[in-house]
């Protein structure tokens, strides 16, 4: 029976094809998307598209029916065609595909328990697809010594080498088209007690035939575009689905050579809608200033005051602490860049996420300006290996693969994922230098700006001052976006004007001091200003940078840099405040020029304006937010009682560790349960992510995606599909594992 090939239709995206198949195959959404995060970058003239529908029918599952090889081939071999209906857009696709590729002749090898040779007299057919290997040690590998198999040596004519497009490339595999018609050349008992037969493939015509299954093409219900990124994965609201700069990238011809920024710079697209060019300008200018800051204090990282007051930093410079170019920023704007990606990509707060592109970070330096990660803090060290610890624990107690648990997205299960990652009383500056891209995503609804920066920042530091630091900034970056003038960004009554966006929740009292004014000191340093890694310490010398700047972004910045210790930070944290206020045209242009990957940071911004100008929340949800606040008022001021009356650090104090004594140790646990119980918990966040967003569009697959409890990598490359002599499918093991894709039916023949 030949199959046809819709060649003059207009084919389905992987994406879509794959939609129709989730009634078959449970949350095959995760085995599409990581088909497209392997074939990013696809060679020999295939669409990404294409690739990863050739990657898809590679993967394999523990259980046979969660694959598509398996699906696919038990339909493709039945007589009954009902099912297949289904299956016809990403059947389609998958022959389109195979056919680019060039036909190879030559040797190849399957195999299949017992004694077939009496089922192979002349000639048969073998229907499904048929995954063959060119090395017959990879054959040999699979057989237990003790067991009879009949082995398979085909004379192919029209066989696609696949390894280039495979979940395993290493197995040299071989694809037979369905129909493929074999003719017995030869057969014989090898001297192991197993068996050979001889194939001839005779030159099919499946690959030119327009017979069907049975089925006209009018029932493929949609119609697309060619495909590939470019023209197939874009939705009628004209909205790429994929946006795949913005994933953890290695280059081809490297698999330990990541994409940096500044490579994946070349491959981004421009939103394809509208955004406010007000708004872009204080995007631009926030996330901008803070990499100009970053890259200005990272020269002179570490240096003293006694230093910097001899070595004075007066402009841009290369080399220093690190020995990076004029330009190329540290771990403070890395991480605001996976941050933002998180929430471009999500297109909504989702701190699991950020979670793993901070990981991504650590380990393989995604989003480094030099490809590797440098410059991170211990306490976000610590917290990424806990959130490590907590994954690998997650998937064996939920049957996930290590490999697809980055791509995490099922409600239930992120519910119930712990994301604060930090243990208590950690109040280190990391949370806050990377804070910039979620008040400026959320920017249209303040209340949720200010709750997004305080959880931002407290899954990897755990202390109350943290959220709060965190909470504080990002109101007053919001501010700024709303067009506030300075005088009221820095009013020493700004809580007090903005407690709606705070809930009406009182800050810590070390945070309340700052937004009071406690910064507003003309000695600076000599006055104990402190550009330390304490976060309030940094909190307070970067509002006083932005208070006596002369209303200059240069002015500034060099005074953040100038107050020594931890200069990129300091200087960071101004930029992201200051530049939303000045806005980008009014920074430093000879100091932009030089920015490391500054056309992907100027894209990404436009990304930022855009997903955040479509996100809304559904007003149930900003009120169960500020109903939370109210019903826990005693609570929460019983908590700022009891934290109040507590021995805390002093305001200019050097952050140096955490507080060890029980007494702090219990005030820092009552002052974050006073958090989560006011507010939304991290819990809680995930709850709402579901019903938050009012307009229900489409988000893009660079999210985390639902797994499946069984959902499993490969375990072995001929694992789970395995097709067993007159039996649906095969559960004889070997030492290598599941028999797989090359193990042959007997039902194949007719």
């Amino acid at each position: 029976m030949a199959i046809e090939v819709y060649g003059k239709e207009v084919l389905m995206t992987l994406q879509e094809a794959a939609e129709k198949l989730q009634g078959s195959i449970k949350n095959i959404n995760a085995s599409v998307l990581m088909a497209k995060r392997n074939m990013s970058y696809s060679a020999n003239g295939l669409t990404v598209d294409e690739a990863a529908a050739i990657y898809l029918y590679t993967i394999e599952h523990k259980k046979a029916d969660r694959n598509v090889s398996f699906q696919l081939n038990r339909i493709l071999r039945s007589t009954e065609r009902s099912e297949l209906i289904t299956w016809l857009p990403y059947l389609q696709l998958l022959l389109n595909t195979l056919k680019k590729l060039p036909s190879m002749s030559g040797k190849i090898w399957r195999f299949a328990p017992g004694n077939l040779m009496d089922s192979y007299q002349t000639d048969c057919v073998w229907s499904g697809f048929s995954s063959c290997t060119k090395s017959l040690s990879v054959v040999k590998g699979l057989l237990n010594k003790s067991d009879v198999y009949t082995i398979f040596q085909i004379e192919c004519v029209n066989g696609k080498e696949i390894q280039n497009y495979s979940s395993r490339p290493d197995e040299d595999e071989v694809l037979l088209l369905p129909s493929t018609y074999l003719r017995v050349k030869d057969k014989k008992r090898l001297k192991n007690g197993s068996y050979l037969v001889v194939l001839q493939e005779r030159d099919s015509q499946h690959l030119h035939s327009t017979e069907t299954f049975g089925f006209s093409s009018s029932m493929l219900e949609t119609n697309r575009t060619d495909q590939g990124f470019t023209a197939s994965e874009i939705q009628a609201n004209n909205q790429p689905k994929y946006k795949r700069w913005l994933d953890c990238q290695f280059h081809q011809n490297s698999g330990k050579s990541i994409m940096t920024p500044k490579d994946l710079q070349t491959i981004m697209q421009d939103p394809p809608g509208n955004i406010d060019n007000a708004i872009l300008n204080c995007v631009q200018g926030s996330m901008i200033g803070m990499a100009l800051g970053d890259a200005l204090g990272a020269h002179a990282e570490f240096r003293p005051r006694q230093y910097m007051m001899e070595h004075p930093v007066r402009d841009l410079e290369g080399g220093g602490t690190w020995g990076l170019a004029k330009g190329q920023f540290t771990d403070d704007t890395s991480m605001a860049l996976c941050l933002a990606n998180s929430l471009v990509s999500c297109g909504d707060f989702i701190p699991y996420d950020q979670l793993v592109r901070y990981k991504w970070w650590y380990r393989s330096g995604y989003m480094s300006s030099t490809g590797q990660c440098f410059d991170i803090g211990m306490a976000t060290r610590q917290s990424l290996h806990e959130f490590e610890r907590r994954q690998q624990r997650f998937a064996r107690e939920h049957d996930i693969s290590i490999r697809q648990i980055d791509f995490l997205s099922d409600p239930e299960l992120l519910t119930i994922f712990k994301v604060d990652c930090s243990e208590d009383g950690v109040a280190g500056n990391g949370a806050l230098m990377r804070l910039a891209p979620v008040p400026l995503f959320f920017h249209k609804y303040p209340s949720y700006a200010v709750e997004f920066s305080g959880i931002s920042g407290i899954i990897t530091h755990g202390d109350l001052k943290a959220y709060d630091a965190c909470r504080y900034y990002g109101a007053l970056i919001v501010a700024a976006l709303r067009g506030e003038t300075k005088e009221q960004l820095l009013s020493n009554s700004f809580y007090y004007n903005h407690a709606t966006w705070f809930n009406n929740k009182l800050l810590v009292p070390e945070v309340m001091a700052i937004a009071k004014g406690s910064y507003k000191k003309k000695g600076g340093y000599n006055e104990g200003i402190r550009g330390k890694g304490y976060i309030v310490n940094a909190l307070e010398a970067a509002l006083w940078a932005f208070w006596c700047d002369e209303n200059s972004f240069e002015i500034g910045a060099l005074n953040a840099v100038n107050l020594g210790d931890d200069t990129d930070t300091t200087a960071a944290i101004y930029g992201q405040l200051a530049g939303a206020y000045y806005g980008y045209k009014n920074l430093p242009k000879k100091w932009v020029k030089h920015v490391y990957a500054l056309s992907f940071i100027e894209c990404l911004c436009k990304w930022i304006v855009y997903e955040g100008q479509m996100w809304q929340p559904k007003s149930h949800a900003l009120n169960s937010l500020e109903s939370k606040s109210r019903s826990n008022s005693d609570v929460l001021m019983a908590a700022q009682s009891k934290y109040i009356s507590n021995s805390v650090p002093n305001m200019n104090q050097e952050f140096t560790q955490t507080p060890t004594n029980s007494e702090n140790q219990l005030v820092s646990k009552l002052s974050r349960s006073s958090v989560k119980s006011a507010y939304s918990t991290t819990q809680d966040i995930y709850e709402k992510a579901s019903t938050t967003q009012s307009n229900v569009r489409p988000k893009s697959i660079a999210k985390p995606v639902q797994i499946s409890h069984n959902d499993m990598i490969r375990t072995d490359y001929y694992g789970a599909a395995g097709l067993g002599h007159n039996h649906v499918q095969s559960t004889h093991e070997t030492n290598n594992g599941l028999y797989g894709r090359y193990h042959v039916r007997h039902t194949d023949q007719s």
